[in-house]
């Protein structure tokens, strides 16, 4: 397997976490027994400053896939999305590490999402891809038998943790031991998200339906700056501007949840809407 031809670091997540940084996401998902009817489920909160955003189905090398879409009204970038074949693929930023010193390390390719999601069937594929993710970052995979988390860190290193039967989440700061270096700045605001959807994903003892999941993405219990759905506490600062969600069942196309604002000014008035596999890829 390249494991996108990089190194990789053995991954135990039993530490303690530091704190991660103000911008950010947030990536959690279900797996197998761990959801009703089998299958993957997962979910990207993405926060950021607000801007334009909108969701847009793509013709890739390969496959077609549907993404989010954010940045200003004229130049948007890729920000994760689902393919026919059934592969999603969801990024965060490293946040935890100074913005000065992450442009030090090196960005790469800027499109990597694009390769991933217009390529590649599986999360197997995806890993074997050997695909350069272009610099410190957070990835979120699935596919219908599987979900993974990669970090991309430096010198040419990635960190893997895979599941086949469980649940996963990541928001914006190193989880592997050997990538704990990297956490530079105290990063508040990741640390009370991940704790909050890691007691989320706990709390149902029952197999989830993605509207479980797409409810624990709108919980607001940590306040407007440190919740998962984050109202944000000054108006140009980092808000949730859309919630993502996949179910990827074997045999079927992705079915999708989503809540999202296309302008800035929007907050409070997102779309809310629900595609199936039938009618999201026809």
């Amino acid at each position: 397997m390249h494991l996108f031809g990089r190194r990789i670091l053995p991954v135990c997540l039993a530490i303690w976490l530091p704190a991660a940084a103000a911008w950010g996401c947030t990536l959690f998902g279900a797996q197998g027994s761990r959801v009703l009817g089998g299958g993957s489920l997962i979910v990207k909160n993405r926060d950021w400053r607000p801007e334009y955003q909108e969701m847009r189905m793509v013709q890739g090398p390969l496959y077609r896939y549907y993404g989010i879409y954010g940045g200003t009204e004229n130049k948007m970038a890729l920000k994760g999305g689902v393919n026919e074949a059934g592969l999603a693929v969801f990024s965060a930023a490293a946040s935890s590490i100074p913005r000065k010193e992450r442009l030090a390390m090196g960005g790469g390719s800027k499109g990597a999402l694009k390769k991933l999601l217009g390529s590649c069937a599986t999360v197997e594929e995806a890993l074997a891809s050997g695909t350069d993710l272009g610099g410190t970052k957070f990835l979120l995979l699935a596919d219908a038998s599987e979900l993974a988390w990669v970090e991309v860190g430096d010198r040419d290193q990635v960190a893997v943790r895979r599941v086949s039967n469980g649940s996963l989440s990541h928001t914006n700061f190193y989880l592997s031991p050997g990538f704990q270096r990297l956490n530079l700045k105290e990063t508040v605001s990741a640390r009370h998200r991940y704790r909050r959807i890691e007691e989320l994903l706990e709390s149902q003892q029952t197999p989830y339906i993605l509207k479980d999941l797409m409810h624990f993405s709108q919980d607001r219990t940590e306040g407007p700056d440190n919740s998962i759905w984050r109202l944000g506490s000054r108006p140009d600062g980092p808000q949730t501007l859309a919630s993502f969600g996949v179910w990827l069942h074997p045999g079927t196309r992705p079915d999708v949840f989503i809540k999202i604002r296309y302008s800035p000014e929007d907050q409070g008035q997102e779309d809310v809407y629900q595609l199936d596999g039938a009618h999201l890829f026809p």
